[in-house]
Formats: structure tokens, sequence, C-alpha cells
């Protein structure tokens, strides 16, 4: 339905892009994220699961992405994902401006 929605309301080069896309992280490392990505209608890009991965690897590490690159709507949910899944007897805290919850 996500490549359906794509191709009515999509530029030609939007569709091709997201048609071109690939996994490449490991669905049995973690099953979340497929479930997460048909749960939002959404494909986790190698530029995300290359930034979570490196955050998931060096916990503490700053990165900056440009905007529209999957920051709040992927990136983040990855990691909350990995680590309330690997940390169950700890709990994750998000802060982030309000704003971002009306996006």
């Amino acid at each position: 339905t996500r490549l359906i929605s794509l191709s009515k309301s999509a530029s030609t080069d939007e569709l091709l892009r997201e048609l071109h896309t690939e996994t490449v992280w490991d669905t049995d490392e973690n099953p979340a994220w497929l479930v997460f990505e048909v749960e939002n209608m959404l494909q986790i890009r190698q530029v995300q699961y290359t930034v979570a991965k490196h955050l998931i690897d060096h916990p503490g590490d700053v990165m900056q992405l440009n905007m529209g690159t999957g920051k709040t709507r992927v990136i983040l949910p990855m990691l909350v994902m990995h680590w309330s899944l690997k940390n169950r007897d700890k709990i994750i805290r998000i802060n982030f401006l309000s704003a971002l919850l009306n996006g």
C-alpha cells in the first residue's frame, strides 16, 4: 500500500528511489525493526541504519544530520526499540521539543 500511495502522490524520482531501496540490516537480529517498518508503512534506509548502528555501537556519541533524514520518525524509534529490548531492567527516557510531537 505504501508504493501504491507513492505512485499516486509522489514524484517519479521519489517512487524510483523507494523501489531501489534495499534492506541492509539483519531482520533476524532486529525483528522489532521489521514490525516497525510494516506498521508505519516505511522502509529503513541505509543511511538511517548506519546512523542507528553507529549510535548503538558507540553510546554517547553525537551525530548531526540534515532535516528530512528520518531522525525523529525512524532513527529515534530504532534506538528506543534496541535499547528497551536489550535492557529490559532499565527505563528509556527521551527528551525532545514538544513541536516534534505534532510533526
